[in-house]
């Protein structure tokens, strides 16, 4: 959609400068401001509002919000918020909650705070979620020669800080952190968590659950249950005569732990549709995936007894860990498009800076708010987002260091330097590891690279 014709009208009949700016798909005014990199006080809105003659308008900055108390207090009459309806048919050519701040060119009344400076530039809504115009403050006052100054009546927003007679600054960081992670956690657009990955899930946590259990679950899924068994039949397990069946595929190549956690992370990543090309493309999440979580498996045998944890839950993490590009992809494509264009242009090697620049959050905190808002275990959702934090020493420190090893070993043997003195020995030394335990896993882990291929190719399919 593109700048409202009500407006576009309107400013062309009254000769006034300005220019149509595209960004990136925002759901607020304050969102418009920090996805746009612009001072929230420079980008302003409307909120419309209704009094016993009917519609107005306020206009305030993005910084601000309305204080309907205080403005009802200065006007002497009630005001409150205008119904969605009434909005819908004065504003037809708007999508909802993108109404331009004129509204002189939509025969409403208008009031401004005069207590607020304006600046001078000034960014406007243009009518849609990714379009703003931009003028100058002579322009944009233009517009309000009709508009009641009133004083005082607009809040500034939490997090958002003045500094002295300059434009308010904002921490990008950590306010469009917060709102990703409120669309992540309460978007429509986001499936629940699958069914049967929730009956997994379950059965994980009963003591009591047998392989029959397991095999009558999986097998409630069709191409879940053929997966597993061609998983099974994979030369990398080596197991000779093959298998035809759920049963036998468990209890005689797989084993109950990783099937339930091989099952879980498919089942959690099915429902997830991202494009396949770049560096965050589907058929290299899963090519990371599938070699993490084999690494992972196999490093979790050369750990010391006392320290070794569940082979199945680290075969989990493995595959799991890198969840957030699928979340990003689904819910953020044009974020996701403009990072996996980035990444290709420099490279992977400080992919966790390059987020926090371009996204302000990682692709790790990504994942982590969609698995806890699942209540999947602490383990994978730590695993999920520290994994690129050298300093995390909480509960889940095994997990979230064995995915760090990986993921630099990985890192390493792409560039040709899996070598004894470039290893990080103090990863190594948290694990119990030596690194020629390390390289010898290594070489077998790669030594089964056709085979692991063909799993990435059946996942990705």
């Amino acid at each position: 959609m593109a700048i409202a014709k009500t407006i576009k009208q309107y400013l062309d009949s009254r000769h006034i400068v300005y220019s149509v700016i595209e960004v990136s798909r925002f759901e607020s005014p304050l969102e418009a401001a920090i996805i746009a990199k612009i001072p929230p006080r420079s980008l302003y809105y409307p909120v419309v509002m209704r009094d016993a003659f009917g519609l107005m308008m306020a206009v305030v900055p993005a910084s601000h919000k309305i204080d309907f108390d205080g403005l009802s207090e200065l006007l002497h009459r009630k005001v409150s918020p205008a119904y969605q309806t009434q909005l819908s048919s004065v504003f037809a050519d708007c999508q909802p909650g993108h109404i331009p701040p004129v509204g002189i060119a939509y025969g409403l009344r208008t009031v401004i705070d005069a207590a607020l400076t304006t600046p001078d530039e000034v960014y406007i809504v243009a009518g849609d979620h990714s379009r703003l115009i931009k003028m100058s403050r002579k322009n944009f006052m233009m517009l309000q020669t009709n508009a009641l100054l009133a004083s005082d009546f607009a809040q500034l927003v939490d997090g958002v800080k003045e500094a002295g007679d300059e434009s308010a600054n904002l921490s990008w960081d950590s306010d469009l952190k917060a709102k990703l992670r409120q669309r992540v956690e309460q978007a429509t657009e986001l499936p629940p968590m699958p069914e049967m990955a929730t009956r997994v899930f379950q059965l994980r946590a009963d003591p009591h659950a047998e392989i029959a259990d397991l095999v009558s679950l999986i097998e409630q899924d069709p191409s879940l249950s053929a997966q597993v068994i061609r998983y099974a039949n994979s030369p990398y397990f080596n197991f000779r005569g093959g298998v035809d069946n759920l049963h036998d595929a468990i209890s005689r190549v797989l084993g109950f732990d990783m099937v339930m956690n091989l099952a879980m992370g498919l089942a959690l990543a099915k429902p997830f549709k991202i494009p396949r090309p770049g560096p965050l493309g589907l058929d290299h999440y899963w090519q990371h995936a599938v070699y993490s979580a084999s690494l992972m498996q196999m490093l979790c045998k050369e750990i010391p007894q006392e320290k070794r944890p569940r082979a199945g839950t680290s075969y989990l993490i493995g595959l799991l860990h890198d969840f957030g590009y699928l979340v990003l992809g689904h819910l953020f494509r044009e974020e996701f498009d403009g990072l996996n264009k980035l990444l290709a242009e420099q490279g992977l090697e400080n992919r966790a800076q390059i987020e926090k620049d371009y996204l302000g959050v990682t692709h790790g905190e990504l994942g982590s708010w969609l698995l806890e808002a699942w209540n999947l275990p602490d383990e994978l959702v730590e695993s999920t987002r520290e994994h690129h934090n050298q300093n995390y020493s909480g509960a889940s420190s095994i997990y979230v260091n064995m995915a760090r090893l990986t993921d630099q070993l990985l890192e390493m043997y792409e560039t040709g330097e899996v070598l004894d003195d470039e290893l990080p020995q103090a990863l190594l030394d948290e694990l119990g590891l030596e690194s020629q335990q390390v390289i010898k896993v290594m070489t077998q882990l790669f030594e089964h690279g056709t085979n692991l291929n063909d799993m990435v190719r059946l996942l990705a399919a």
